[in-house]
């Protein structure tokens, strides 16, 4: 099946005891990853999440622990990342099928097992086997028309309407990579804040995820602790400095904040990735970024940068004052304090 007659499936029913989501898309197995592990938790709310790889277990691993329920909840969500190895659903996957194909003739149906795949073809013998267990998903980018249905259902369960020519700018603007649109759906709640409805000026007014343009360069710049780079390219805006800004650099030190407490856990980047939603590639960049701070610098600047934009909302700071305060916040923060504690 194709990503959106899973997310109809979803929405009608609970979801099979074994799903593969497989493609060429990563973004779109991160969403189809989420929204399971949603559907799970409300579903299960005591249930346990076991996460395996590829790269280091076989198929048998996942198949011992879902024939063992768990010690404290028999409900579990079993992931297996890097499916597409072989020693796991890939090209040379005759033996590991075969093992898969005994446990579904007496499965435990309180354990749900995923396979992500990424890279996997449709053409590989996994995706019709599991097709005959369970469901087989396709994960390509979504098409411009299922896109603007899937951004519509997003802005709605976030409590938001949205027009539909502000769909089409968000869409053009954004692109179809649907971890970019989720990202800028959250910046625009936050922008129209108290406001319910999204309009087509709205998303032209905001600087929104997923584009190539200025912007990112100098978050870059600040996220590595590039000070001068920084202030040199926050001059060269095109835009200028405003509200947008303050608040697509909010959401980079939270990322890098989010990021680090996950590395501080011992996650790798693949798990990362998973856990956040967000493209793996993005993962690997903000990895090395939030080696430059330590978690304390990060909660701090956050807090900075709280205050900096309820002083924009409520008044107290102008317009014109924003990129003197930018300014000042880029300087504090880009001395790496770390080196003299």
């Amino acid at each position: 099946m194709y990503f959106d007659d899973f997310l109809g499936r979803l929405k009608k029913g609970d979801p099979a005891n074994m799903i593969l989501l497989f493609g060429e898309s990563d973004s779109v197995i991160a969403e189809g990853l989420r929204l399971l592990r949603e559907k799970f938790k409300k579903n299960h709310p005591e249930g346990i999440v076991q996460v395996f790889d590829g790269l280091e277990h076989d198929i048998n691993d996942i198949i011992s622990a879902a024939q063992t329920s768990g010690l404290f909840s028999s409900s579990q969500l079993l992931i297996f990342k890097n499916a597409q190895k072989d020693t796991c659903l890939g090209g040379r996957s005759e033996s590991a099928l075969k093992n898969l194909d005994e446990y579904f003739k007496n499965p435990n149906m309180d354990s749900y097992i995923i396979f992500n795949a990424p890279g996997m073809k449709n053409s590989v013998k996994a995706v019709k086997a599991v097709e005959k267990m369970g469901w087989a998903v396709q994960c390509s980018d979504l098409r411009e028309d299922k896109l603007a249905g899937f951004v519509k259902e997003q802005a709605q369960y976030r409590g938001l309407s949205i027009a539909e020519d502000a769909v089409q700018w968000l869409i053009q603007k954004v692109g179809n990579d649907i971890a970019y649109l989720q990202r800028a759906l959250e910046q625009l709640r936050d922008y129209i804040y108290p406001a319910k409805a999204i309009t087509a000026q709205h998303v032209k007014e905001l600087a929104v995820p997923g584009i190539e343009s200025e912007i990112f360069p100098f978050l870059d710049a600040v996220a590595l602790r590039q000070t001068d780079k920084a202030l040199k390219l926050m001059g060269q805006l095109q835009d200028g400095i405003d509200i947008g800004t303050t608040m697509m650099l909010y959401g980079r030190i939270r990322e890098l904040l989010l990021v680090a407490t996950l590395k501080a856990s011992g996650l790798a980047q693949s798990q990362a990735a998973s856990k956040l939603g967000i493209h793996p590639f993005r993962v690997q960049n903000l990895w090395a970024q939030a080696g430059s701070f330590n978690a304390t610098e990060l909660k701090e600047a956050l807090k900075d940068l709280i205050h900096l934009q309820a002083g924009l909302v409520m008044g107290r700071v102008s317009k014109d004052a924003v990129k003197i305060q930018l300014e000042w916040w880029v300087l504090k923060w880009g001395k790496n304090k770390m080196a003299v504690r």
